[in-house]
């Protein structure tokens, strides 16, 4: 999933614990290693976290389950959609060593980035390495 480096870096340091999105990311896909691919100064995935339930509905509900009532940042992000999203965050696992984007194209030369999020499958080989990955406990 691709996240802009300053939400990434709060998720990661345990400030942040909702990430907003327009779309869903499917209740399918809660309780599953989300990697984060912090978008613009890193450009690397840095980590990964997992999503335990997803909260759906309009902006003043979002803002009120979530207790980010004076987020003019998430305000914003929302603005003309009658339909928000978040995504608890349960857990996080920053990486040691971040996989930056030369590196992973180094591994999977046909590797894209996600504007939003991409499933990595099994046989990828950015899969393995992605697996094997220490993280910072």
């Amino acid at each position: 999933m691709s996240i802009k480096t300053k939400y990434a870096n709060q998720i990661f340091n345990g400030t942040k614990t909702f990430e907003f999105r327009r779309k869903s990311i499917g209740d399918k896909n809660c309780n599953k290693k989300i990697y984060v691919y912090s978008s613009e100064k890193d450009k690397a995935i840095i980590g990964y976290m997992i999503v335990d339930k997803i909260l759906e509905g309009n902006l003043d509900y979002i803002l009120n389950e979530t207790d980010y009532n004076n987020s003019l940042d998430i305000i914003n992000y929302f603005d003309g959609c009658d339909t928000c999203f978040a995504l608890h965050i349960s857990e996080f696992h920053k990486f040691l060593h971040p996989i930056d984007l030369h590196d992973i194209k180094l591994i999977h030369e046909k590797f894209v980035v996600p504007q939003f999020y991409r499933y990595v499958k099994f046989q990828e080989p950015i899969y393995k390495v992605l697996e094997s990955r220490e993280i910072n406990e």
